[in-house]
């Protein structure tokens, strides 16, 4: 015959209050882990950047101006049509560590046909973009 030794109550909810305690200070140490991280070391991805402005280069030639800061912007998308040319830009974005300042970079796009009426559209921000003559 085997004889349990009844716990009392005090032991129990002393031990579940140390198992609280320590799941608490492992959660902490986590959070504080990858905030160091994130800011020595940054977050990075390749998305869509809005288009800040748009200049003509020559009648087929638009240089667009993207907030993303050498992060190597490329055209994505670029869809042609009569009425209207639809533009989309990659870059790689960076949240914390070196390199997270925005400031602006050019990508320069070569139309099949001149831009002559045709509207240009950010597909990424969904706005309509004026196109200038000259910086």
């Amino acid at each position: 015959m085997s004889s349990k030794v009844p716990r009392s109550k005090a032991g129990s909810t002393r031990r579940r209050r140390l198992l609280r305690w320590g799941v608490a200070i492992l959660m902490v140490l986590a959070v504080v882990a990858t905030a160091v991280l994130f800011l020595t070391r940054g977050v990075s991805w390749r998305d869509r950047v809005p288009v800040s402005q748009a200049v003509l280069l020559q009648s087929d030639v638009l240089a667009l101006a993207v907030g993303s800061c050498g992060d190597e912007p490329e055209v994505d998308l670029l869809d042609e049509q009569e009425d209207a040319v639809e533009v989309a830009v990659v870059s790689t974005r960076t949240i914390g560590g070196p390199g997270s300042g925005d400031c602006m970079d050019m990508v320069e796009v070569r139309l099949q046909a001149p831009l002559g009426e045709r509207t240009l559209l950010d597909v990424t921000s969904g706005d309509e973009i004026t196109v200038d003559s000259d910086w």
